[in-house]
């Protein structure tokens, strides 16, 4: 069986270019493929293409590799397009972050939630529907898998926004089967070092739902018994230890085993992105802080990450110049979530995947609409098929709805780029709670980030 056709749209991302690459030329179902790069920069362009080629030469590969700056040159007859782009990430999340917090909002990551989250939906969106739009003329009976955050916000807008393409979102948050040997170990089932076998991954049981960013293991039990218990012990651990060696300085891990103590806590489910999750709710923003509670949130600190990427985009070029052999590159990468997923559709393997898209009644007391990340089987004709998950539980529920509520306003405020719309969903948004401070933050957003922004949204 040839390959899929696979265009990657965005091929120098930070998390998801090099893994891609190397699942195509190592993957039998994948390899013989054609794996498409297209990025706007000629420059990243063509160290992806030369990674690429090196990879292929140094595996025997029979894969394929096409790049372009423009994407309409290359997409005809794709059957997978992949959205991992961003314009400038770093610099606008920085942006976001800072005028947020001017106004008492803080955002440790600053990609979904929040004025961060509205205002880089508002950036990716269009663009995403304009993808959408060659698509659907060059290579409609294509899978349009949105990697990109805001996930959910993104996974709604093409759901609502072109209807007609097939489409679902990921994020690698919940990558299986990996995370599943986290969840093991986090539960006590496993100690560092061991191997699950078979027998154990079938004893294990365990229950994962909600938006993404936001989703809950409301369930997690091995041979029959409750392991909530071995969680929590497992977490106080991870946390006096943190405690003692210092927590780091970076916003997102920073305290992560106590927030989600608390969130364990309050709602009895443990967050499975607590680096997010503690973003979701207002209970860390520095409100009424108790002794014993965490402290609250620190800022996304774009600059660490700024470096970071600037870091690792030197070892990419390094990889494909040849300065550093490709045996390392196929050492030390591995598979991503969307051509684990890809591999799985397009060999017919049957393999069950944590993916974003409608509810369609797995959730019992949600919309069949709810865009939720939920497990599910998934095939070439169908798509994703959610698995049946029961009743979100009571507080949760709650949670889940108005985040649901404030990413449908963000979508589509920015389709219609419509003030009125954007300060309801600013308004929707969990975090923000003064109607002058949303308008503040609103307006100065909107004149910063007037490079990028539709211009229908100065009209």
């Amino acid at each position: 069986m040839n390959g899929p056709k696979v265009a990657v749209i965005g091929a120098g991302s930070y998390f998801f270019g090099k893994p891609v690459i190397w699942n195509m030329v190592k993957s039998e179902i994948l390899s013989g493929g054609t794996l498409v790069l297209v990025d706007t920069n000629p420059d990243t362009l063509k160290v992806m293409m030369e990674l690429a080629q090196r990879a292929i030469d140094a595996t025997g590969s029979a894969t394929r590799v096409i790049g372009a700056t423009k994407r309409r040159e290359v997409l005809r007859d794709c059957d997978f397009v992949v959205l991992s782009f961003s314009a400038r990430n770093t610099w606008y999340r920085g942006v976001d972050t800072r005028i947020a917090q001017k106004y008492g909002i803080t955002m440790c990551s600053s990609d979904t939630i929040g004025p961060g989250g509205i205002f880089r939906a508002m950036r990716e969106i269009p663009e995403v529907l304009a993808i959408c739009s060659d698509v659907e003329e060059l290579c409609p009976e294509a899978w349009v898998i949105n990697f990109i955050n805001p996930t959910s916000v993104l996974g709604i807008a093409l759901m609502r926004y072109a209807p007609k393409i097939k489409s679902f979102a990921l994020c690698d948050g919940n990558h299986m089967p990996r995370y599943i040997q986290r969840y093991m170990r986090l539960a006590g089932i496993l100690k560092e070092e061991e191997t699950p076998t078979p027998e154990m991954f079938k004893d294990f049981h365990f229950k994962i739902a909600g938006v993404n960013h936001c989703t809950f293991m409301t369930e997690c039990s091995y041979k029959g018994e409750d392991r909530f218990h071995a969680i929590k012990t497992s977490l106080t651990r991870n946390a006096e230890q943190e405690r003692l060696e210092g927590p780091s300085l970076k916003a997102k891990p920073r305290l992560n085993y106590e927030y989600a103590l608390q969130l364990m806590e309050i709602y009895g489910a443990y967050p499975t992105a607590v680096s997010h999750a503690k973003e979701y709710v207002p209970f860390f923003q520095g409100y009424g802080v108790m002794p014993n509670s965490p402290e609250p949130l620190i800022p996304f600190d774009a600059h660490i990450r700024a470096v970071e990427m600037a870091e690792a985009w030197e070892k990419t070029k390094k990889y494909s110049s040849g300065e550093t052999p490709i045996e390392e590159f196929l050492d030390i990468y591995g598979s991503d979530h969307a051509t684990d997923i890809i591999e799985s559709m397009w060999g017919n393997l049957g393999k069950q995947f944590f993916i974003n898209s409608p509810n369609r009644g797995a959730v019992i007391n949600m919309p069949d609409d709810a865009f939720l990340e939920l497990k599910c089987n998934i095939d070439m004709v169908k798509g994703p098929q959610p698995i049946s998950f029961g009743q979100m539980p009571r507080g949760l529920l709650g949670l889940q709805m108005q985040v649901l509520d404030s990413h449908e306003l963000a979508a589509e405020a920015a389709v219609t780029c419509n003030y009125k719309i954007l300060l309801r969903a600013m308004m929707t948004d969990p975090l923000i709670n003064n109607i002058g401070d949303a308008k503040m933050i609103m307006n100065e957003l909107l004149e910063i980030e007037k490079d990028i922004l539709p211009a229908e949204w100065y009209k």
